[in-house]
């Protein structure tokens, strides 16, 4: 058999430096109609440069300068960018074609500010012009500065991860018009927001209190995301009634209120603390995944791959890992494609939540795609009785067989306390596989239910036609949803 090392042969790695005075803490990217690349620095400068074949002759330039804590950077136009920065959402613009901005304008700063470290803000356009701002709350392990901005909430300043001052742990949009509304609630960290070219908006979360693990959700305005502290800034939420202590007392109601993870991430198997999603290109230019998502790792040197797809009419779907090391850092914080869709740049941050450790953790890396194709399942689809299983390539027979797989399920439960262990977890018996086409398996498992976080390992003896080792053993798929046929 060959080593099972194709994703790396596939897709490489490179680091790519910042000047040796520059504090490599990247916390937005983006690309103009030239291919110049902007990059935010979480220290306030935003770097640009125009990508070369070698990672260590970019030529950086510094465009803009005096933001605090950039979240996020978006370019509507050579030399005009918007920048997130923590207490506002701001445009920078090159008037006089110098190649520095030398004009700044506050486009929206409607929610409050506390100083707290753990306020992070996140960005994606709305496709019409306008934008989406997702802001974190604050956390109970950093101080709040004693002259705050916005107003404030005594019963928001409780709890573990907490939303002192307005809108944090929301989603604000930003439209093109200037107005800004709250748009939904109840996050923790949403340290990354996609709006996919089927108009779906996206947002990850962090696993912690009321976030048993890392979750992808498909957001929607006025929906509940799981985090109570948020709910004081809610008009439809009575004015003195705690929302910890309500939903502590009951998670019955919560479970109710709640809107669900469209994918549950496994913690520690995937990934810790999801960051920015991010879709691959369609025109195949990053292999064969065009329309997927991939999630970055803010605290390991994992990159994780979602196959979405529709069930009922609701966005669910499977996962598995995409980089695994690889000469990836950790704190993997933003992501972005280049402009022809073949490379993939990732900027990296610990922005306070570990130690720094040097070149191990912050800068930015090249993930580009070098032709060949891993061997991996390219589609997990679910199916009235189990998976419908699509390679990248031709299977063996073992992947026919019911031997080549294990089945477990489980399901999470959000509470009050950091994070949360799978429950109910359960064995299942794989009663058929069923070969579709050269490429194609379905997996027939028994007792086969809704409402819980289906894991396939599959054996080392299913291999590729040419016997190929798989690139990742593991898949795991959220079934909030069975089909009925």
């Amino acid at each position: 058999m060959l080593p099972a090392a194709p994703m790396a042969d596939s897709y490489v790695v490179e680091d790519i430096p910042f000047p040796a005075d520059v504090a490599a803490e990247v916390g937005g990217i983006g690309f103009d109609a030239n291919g110049l690349i902007y990059v935010g620095l979480r220290r306030g400068d935003v770097l640009t440069a125009m990508p070369t074949a070698d990672p260590a002759k970019f030529d950086w330039k510094v465009f803009a300068t005096g933001f605090d804590n950039t979240g996020g950077v978006i370019v509507t136009a050579p030399g005009r960018i918007v920048v997130a920065q923590m207490p506002e959402l701001t445009e920078a613009t090159d008037t006089n074609g110098d190649g520095r901005a030398d004009r700044y304008r506050t486009l929206s700063d409607a929610w409050g500010l506390s100083g707290n470290y753990h306020e992070t803000t996140a960005l994606t356009t709305d496709g019409h012009g306008g934008y989406f701002v997702a802001l974190g709350t604050a956390s109970h392990r950093s101080p709040t500065f004693v002259y705050t901005r916005g107003e404030y909430s005594a019963i928001g300043r409780r709890g573990r991860n907490f939303s002192a001052l307005k809108y944090r742990g929301w989603t604000m949009h930003v439209k093109a018009d200037g107005t800004t509304e709250p748009y939904s609630s109840g996050f923790r960290v949403p340290n990354g927001i996609l709006y996919d070219d089927e108009g779906n908006l996206w947002s990850s979360d962090n696993q912690g209190d009321w976030k048993a693990t890392t979750p992808l959700y498909l957001l929607q305005q006025g929906n509940f995301y799981g985090h109570p502290s948020s709910l004081v800034w809610d008009s439809k939420w009575p004015a003195e009634k705690d929302p910890l202590a309500t939903f502590r007392a009951d998670l019955a109601a919560y479970n109710k209120m709640r809107t669900y993870a469209s994918v549950e991430v496994p913690y520690l198997e995937l990934l810790r603390s999801g960051s920015q999603p991010i879709q691959i290109p369609r025109n195949g230019a990053f292999g064969p995944f065009g329309g997927q998502i991939l999630l970055a790792d803010a605290a390991s040197k994992h990159i994780a791959r979602i196959m979405p797809e529709k069930v009922d009419g609701e966005y669910q779907g499977g996962v598995t890992l995409f980089i695994n090391e690889q000469g990836l850092r950790v704190s993997n914080n933003r992501l972005a494609f280049s402009p022809d869709g073949r490379s993939l740049y990732v900027g990296q941050t610990s922005r306070g939540w570990g130690a720094t450790r040097g070149t191990d953790t912050e800068g930015m890396q090249r993930i580009s795609w070098h032709g060949t194709v891993p061997f991996t399942i390219e589609k997990m689809n679910i199916t009235p009785r189990g998976f419908r299983l699509t390679f990248t390539g031709p299977v063996n027979a073992a992947a026919a067989q019911a031997s080549g797989y294990a089945v477990n399920s489980y399901t999470y439960q959000s509470r009050w306390v950091y994070g949360g262990d799978p429950e109910n977890a359960r064995d299942h018996a794989v009663a058929e596989v069923k070969s579709i086409d050269p490429r194609t398996v379905e997996v027939v498992i028994d007792s086969f239910l809704p409402g819980r976080v289906y894991h396939l390992r599959l054996a080392a003896a299913v291999t590729s036609a040419t016997r190929e080792a798989l690139s990742h053993p593991d898949y795991y798929y959220t079934a909030n949803r069975i089909p009925k046929d």
